[in-house]
């Protein structure tokens, strides 16, 4: 897992929400999933971010609620991964998400 700063940390912790790497067997693009903590593992992707050959990162976000799986892309040319994370939770959008997992719980 990537080392991210503990300011990122916290808040995404406050947010449930975790990091997760793309999982090895697939890992083309070695992104890295923004995931609502819903109590199964890997949890609910709510974003994800991506390297690029030139060092910068890309951000694409869950900006469509009731579109589980369709992710935008929202931010692009970042300068660090803690930068590409931080545009994921600005924009991305789980409410329903969060909704739905309290109802369970």
């Amino acid at each position: 897992m990537a080392v991210v700063d503990r300011s990122l940390t916290r808040l995404l912790n406050q947010r449930r929400l975790f990091l997760s790497p793309e999982p090895e067997r697939t890992a083309a693009t070695n992104a890295m999933y923004v995931c609502v903590d819903d109590g199964f593992p890997g949890g609910v992707p709510i974003g994800h971010v991506t390297p690029s050959d030139a060092g910068t990162w890309s951000a694409y976000a869950r900006v469509r609620p009731g579109r589980i799986f369709a992710e935008d892309l929202v931010s692009a040319e970042l300068s660090s991964l803690e930068d590409a994370v931080r545009a994921v939770l600005e924009h991305a959008r789980y409410e329903d998400v969060m909704a739905d997992l309290e109802s369970v719980l």
